[in-house]
């Protein structure tokens, strides 16, 4: 496997140097496809996930089998988020959206780390803009038509790829989106009909991200600010 640098997730690089060692002496590379659970809701939680490339889901569901997605997790950040508080047990399930790399660690050594206070002011840092970035998915679901939350998630999602190309199926589209398939269809083609984006099977590409921006009508950006403002370290690359 092509060895990849730490600093290649964005929440690892401005780690504090405080914690560096014992950091790199816990991490372990691997690679996570497309698919693999992360956590499982009501389990404990064994790692912390700090994905390079590739994107993962928080997904919120019910006992009744609804599933909607609540948060995207990238580059720009890590799983395993109940460690942060001092909690075992996850409350939702999280998955690879998007196969990707990352780094891993154990729940045991994540807890070492979390004694170090430059460290969990910086993790509680991250905690919170995923709190504001669920508030921003629940006011999108709550008051967006589905074109706009389609492409509110889009760029999401481009936020966290590397090129322009997305790969996303229709299925699971509508799956993170709380959608019928055929709902998902039909926004997808009034995108494609402003020349936003151009779906093909399985994929995605990113033609117009300003115009998909103007299509949010303001339901993107705020939680991305927020992103900069609390981790301004944090450029992505």
């Amino acid at each position: 496997m092509t060895h990849v640098s730490i600093e290649s997730n964005l929440l690892l690089r401005g780690m504090p140097a405080s914690v560096q060692a014992e950091l790199r002496a816990s991490l372990s590379f691997m690679e996570l496809p497309a698919r693999m659970s992360l956590e499982r809701r009501d389990r404990p939680v064994e790692y912390s996930y700090f994905p390079t490339s590739g994107i993962a889901s928080i997904v919120a569901s019910e006992r009744g089998g609804l599933n909607i997605e609540a948060a995207l997790v990238g580059r720009e950040g890590m799983t395993g988020l109940p460690l942060i508080f001092n909690d075992d047990r996850s409350t939702s399930d999280v998955m690879m959206q998007v196969g990707g790399t990352g780094w891993r660690i154990e729940a045991e050594a994540m807890r070492r780390l979390m004694d170090d206070p430059a460290c969990r002011d910086w993790l509680l840092r991250y905690a919170y803009t995923v709190m504001v970035q669920i508030q921003g998915t629940a006011l999108a679901y709550g008051r967006g038509k589905l074109e706009i939350r389609l492409a509110r998630w889009l760029l999401m999602c481009h936020d966290r790829t590397n090129g322009d190309e997305l790969e996303l199926t229709h299925d699971f589209m509508a799956l993170m989106l709380g959608v019928r398939r055929a709902g998902v269809t039909v926004a997808l083609h009034e995108l494609e009909g402003g020349a936003l984006i151009r779906s093909t099977r399985g994929r995605v590409l990113i033609r117009d991200r300003e115009g998909l921006m103007e299509v949010t009508d303001g339901f993107y950006g705020g939680p991305e600010a927020h992103y900069r403002r609390l981790l301004p370290e944090n450029q992505t690359a």
